[in-house]
């Protein structure tokens, strides 16, 4: 069949991850095409929590970009309901309704020329010196880079490892907003695995979350009934966590598809962010992206074990004891929200 388009990139999926890397390639003169199933603006249910390591990152990746946030200074932690504890933290946490923040940064990436193609990826093949997309449409693109960014379900993953799994199970839903401007983050060995449950103050709602190693809707059923919350429509979406990344010198993954979502604290947007940096950097420069992106490949490798050890039971007597410490509390929490390298 004949090659409808050819490009030297396309990357699939225009949620962050995709869009700054789109952006960062446009910038830099590379011909590129950013493909997403979905209509923008969509839809996407999420804490929206820009940490200062993020939101900081982007400011230096695309300066002049704006948008709507909710800034949040203040954090209430919850300790097996046994301890609680409540600080202020040195920079905001932005809190951002990621249905109108991924628009904002589709739109920055297609103002300066960048082209976006709402269509279905439906295969991928390898021909020589290039990579031939099909579309749903029918359209045939090649390409000399394949960027998956394309989420935690991502088909461009699904081409390299078929036999990925999905993750864990986030269960979320929008509720009103309270008179209080605080994050609320409850863990607990109640909860199997690394469980934790999270209230985000949004711009206009509050968003309220759920996850352990094996999260149902009746889980979460119950998780809102002792949080005194009614059940309104809830969403679930996996977050892929698996460390083995399978490199291809062509096939790049970013973001949520390459399971890049911190162990610990499941923040996904300053990995989505630095891996799409590091893509760019990749492709413009023509290096290996192990190689871009070896400090953040080390740190994944070294998440899994932070993430055993914070939800074991010594870690839990550990952070009972901070909890009597607020100003403690909030200095280990700065250096986490503000450095990447801190655990």
């Amino acid at each position: 069949m004949e090659v409808s388009k050819t490009t030297e990139v396309v990357i699939v999926g225009a949620g962050p991850a995709g869009s700054v890397c789109g952006y960062l390639l446009r910038k830099s003169g590379v011909d590129c095409l950013v493909i997403d199933r979905a209509k923008f603006p969509r839809e996407k249910i999420c804490a929206g929590g820009l940490t200062p390591k993020a939101w900081h990152l982007l400011e230096e990746l695309i300066p002049d970009v704006r948008y709507d946030y909710n800034s949040v200074n203040r954090l209430h932690v919850d300790v097996d309901g046994e301890r609680t504890c409540e600080f202020d933290i040195a920079e905001p946490i932005r809190v951002v309704r990621r249905k109108m923040f991924d628009h904002v940064l589709l739109q920055q990436y297609q103002s300066i020329g960048g082209e976006f193609l709402h269509d279905t990826l439906t295969q991928i093949e390898k021909e020589e010196d290039r990579i031939i997309v099909t579309l749903r449409s029918g359209m045939r693109i090649a390409c000399r880079y394949l960027v998956g960014a394309d989420g935690s379900n991502s088909r461009v993953r699904h081409y390299l490892k078929p036999d990925t799994d999905l993750g864990m199970l986030i269960m979320e839903q929008y509720v009103e907003k309270k008179n209080d401007n605080t994050i609320e983050i409850k863990v607990s060995q109640q909860y199997e695995g690394a469980g934790y449950y999270f209230r985000f103050p949004n711009t206009d709602v509050d968003v309220v979350g759920f996850s352990d190693e094996h999260t149902t809707p009746d889980k979460f059923r119950q998780v809102l009934q002792e949080q005194g919350i009614k059940e309104a429509g809830f969403h679930g979406a996996f977050v892929y966590l698996s460390s083995d990344y399978p490199l291809h010198d062509h096939i790049i993954l970013i973001g949520d598809a390459g399971g890049f979502a911190n162990r610990t604290t499941f923040e996904g947007l300053y990995n989505a962010f630095a891996t799409a940096r590091n893509a760019s950097t990749s492709i413009i420069k023509n290096k290996p992206f192990r190689e871009v992106n070896r400090s953040t490949f080390r740190k994944m490798k070294r998440e899994v074990w932070v993430q055993k050890f914070f939800y074991s039971k010594p870690a839990f007597f550990i952070i009972k004891r901070m909890c009597r410490f607020p100003k403690l509390a909030a200095a280990c929490m700065n250096l986490k929200l503000q450095h990447e390298g801190f655990l």
